[in-house]
């Protein structure tokens, strides 16, 4: 064989050892890419935490929800009070009114900051944003009046 012939045959080989050596780089590149990228979201959902936390109460139907600050703000969160009208008549705020399924109609009680448990009412009448009740907590009871909804659709993981 010739010279030529000889250095004909070891550039071949060299580019099919350099092909194989890209495929290997290439490969384990993806390999340690999708490990970091494992790791990192891994990283990321052990240091966040849920908005809200739901737990059971003694009625298997109603759930306590406890929602973190930051969703409370973003919910628009806003707490009212039960109130009495002159007649002793309980009134509380219509956008704190919750009706299920069913027709029976509902509102969150806050017994402490950010946590909410849906208790029912009787509704009596409702005058403007007023709503009268023969049915419900007691005058001074904290009661959510803005993002109904959204904790109600936590507490029955609605969209979740």
């Amino acid at each position: 064989m010739s010279t030529a012939s000889f250095a004909s045959i070891a550039i071949k080989r060299k580019e099919r050892l350099m092909a194989r050596f890209n495929v290997l780089v290439a490969a384990t590149s993806a390999v340690c890419l999708g490990m970091v990228c494992v790791l990192v979201l891994s990283a990321e959902t052990i240091g966040k935490s849920t908005p809200a936390r739901v737990e059971p109460t003694l009625d298997a139907n109603i759930k306590k929800i406890t929602l973190t600050p930051k969703a409370a703000e973003r919910l628009g969160i806003l707490i009212d009070e039960v109130r009495a009208d002159p007649s002793g008549r309980l009134i509380v705020p219509y956008a704190s009114v919750l009706y299920d399924l069913s027709g029976k109609a509902w509102i969150y009680i806050s017994a402490e900051p950010l946590t909410f448990v849906r208790g029912p009412i009787e509704i009596d009448t409702i005058k403007g944003e007023n709503v009268y009740l023969s049915d419900g907590p007691p005058v001074g009871t904290k009661v959510l009046a803005a993002g109904v909804p959204q904790v109600f659709g936590t507490e029955v993981k609605v969209g979740h």
